[in-house]
């Protein structure tokens, strides 16, 4: 078991929650919460939260353990974890190792109890800002990293999978989650995994059927390379974009983004479709939503937005195959309705989904 003593969460507007360190290092990072219920595991091993501290709202967490075969990646992503309590002896046949044991492996420290709830309620109200878990409270936050991209992704092209004789599909790593390879396998989808510095002249020549630009983490204004390779891919191929594949899409064709004030990050958010499809339930994870004004001189439209808030959650190019959705379609802890983006994508390269 790792170590554990008093400690402390410390907002960048100098608000102090106090709490048991369960862990050896002090972090620092953008704090968020996600509303989740289930998916814990997921969640720490998203790239999507690389660089953050997350707090998780519901009230226990650790209660089923960690099944690596559940994970978006194979060690945590989350700079820290934030709790109310802490299950440190997990109940569940699937479960192979302890939260904290997991954690503590890759050095990423959790704080428990805390009072989440007004915790959760400070960040709805101030916003996002960066903090700190420490022994002590000592001031001077620092603004959080944002370029975390490069870090996250593979440094390497390699096939996940190979066989079969589905459309083959390029997924261009900015900071993926596996589940999104899963599902692409699943469908038939023969699928190679590629580096965000690939030249598209190098993907041109793969003689891929279809690209996916995946998730992953930071302010997409502050990618501009990023943003010039979703355009130069997107007016060659066949093109799906998720959560900053969605968000650098609509850079790379002239359009802007803003920094939500304290994000989407669960899996209960409500989209509604323009073409008149029912709306789904989904899962979601970022901090920063596509300006809908700053579309009308593009060849983009929106097809989906959110229903609390209206802000965009989908768009479409006008005239060529290009598509893209801001929530994660993958979902693996659920909700699954949002899945059938997949099926679209793939249909459209030629495959039986």
């Amino acid at each position: 078991m790792s170590k554990e003593e008093r400690a402390y969460l410390e907002l960048q507007d100098g608000s102090i929650y106090p709490g048991v360190l369960v862990g050896d290092r002090e972090v620092e990072g953008e704090v968020v919460f996600t509303t989740a219920m289930t998916g814990y595991g997921e969640v720490v091993t998203d790239a999507s939260y690389a660089g953050q501290i997350v707090v998780m709202t519901f009230p226990e967490i650790g209660i089923y353990g960690v099944d690596p075969a559940a994970l978006e990646a194979k060690t945590p992503r989350a700079r820290g974890l934030v709790v109310r309590q802490l299950q440190r002896v997990p109940s569940h046949a699937s479960s192979k190792v302890d939260l904290p044991g997991f954690l503590a492996q890759a050095g990423v420290p959790i704080l428990t109890d805390v009072d989440t709830r007004a915790l959760t309620r400070r960040l709805r109200t101030a916003g996002t800002m960066s903090g700190r878990i420490a022994r002590a409270p000592r001031g001077g936050v620092g603004d959080a990293d944002c370029q975390l991209v490069r870090q996250m992704a593979t440094k390497e092209a390699y096939w996940f999978s190979e066989d079969g004789k589905g459309p083959k599909v390029a997924v261009v790593d900015f900071g993926l989650k596996e589940d999104i390879l899963r599902q692409l396998a699943a469908a038939g989808a023969r699928v190679l995994v590629l580096p965000p510095t690939t030249p598209p002249e190098e993907i041109d020549r793969a003689g891929v059927d279809g690209v996916l630009l995946t998730n992953g983490p930071g302010d997409p204004s502050r990618m501009p390379e990023f943003a010039a390779l979703a355009h130069a891919i997107a007016e060659r191929h066949p093109t799906l974009g998720i959560c900053l594949g969605h968000q650098l899409l609509a850079l790379g064709y002239g359009a802007r983004t803003f920094k939500l004030p304290f994000g989407h990050r669960g899996a209960n958010h409500p989209v509604g479709h323009l073409d008149g499809r029912p709306g789904e339930v989904t899962s979601q994870n970022h901090g920063y939503a596509v300006d809908a004004g700053s579309l009308q001189q593009t060849p983009l439209e929106v097809s989906e937005v959110h229903l609390n808030d209206g802000t965009v959650e989908g768009l479409r190019h006008r005239t060529r195959p290009v598509l893209s959705v801001q929530y994660h379609p993958e979902a693996g802890p659920g909700p699954w309705e949002a899945r059938g983006v997949f099926g679209r994508f793939l249909h459209s390269l030629g495959g039986d989904a």
